[in-house]
């Protein structure tokens, strides 16, 4: 899963079509087992990018406009827009639906 860096980066990369974006950190327990699940789906779902976004070392600025107040957060883009999101870790099967539900 590739990392976003950069609020510029975040930008361009929700524009994309199918994004899911996951915001964690490297502390963060449930946000390794959050990881282990969104790699686990990325063969199975070629229709949606998914990122990772540090909450470390991204802007706090975005970090406020996506009100990321814990972690680990999943938020869904389609067509450039946020259309849903979920907090915390989910199991396989509970991601997998979050995901079919809110693809354009």
């Amino acid at each position: 899963m590739e990392e976003i860096r950069t609020a510029e980066e975040f930008n361009d990369k929700t524009l994309e079509g199918n994004v899911l974006i996951q915001f964690s950190a490297t502390w963060c327990a449930p946000c390794k087992t959050l990881t282990k699940t969104m790699e686990a789906l990325e063969p199975s779902h070629r229709h949606v990018k998914i990122y990772k976004v540090d909450v470390d070392v991204m802007d706090k600025d975005l970090l406020r406009e996506y009100n990321v107040r814990s972690v680990p957060k999943l938020v869904m883009f389609a067509g450039g827009h946020d259309v849903a999101e979920m907090t915390g870790a989910k199991p396989l099967a509970v991601v997998e639906e979050f995901i079919n539900e809110n693809i354009n």
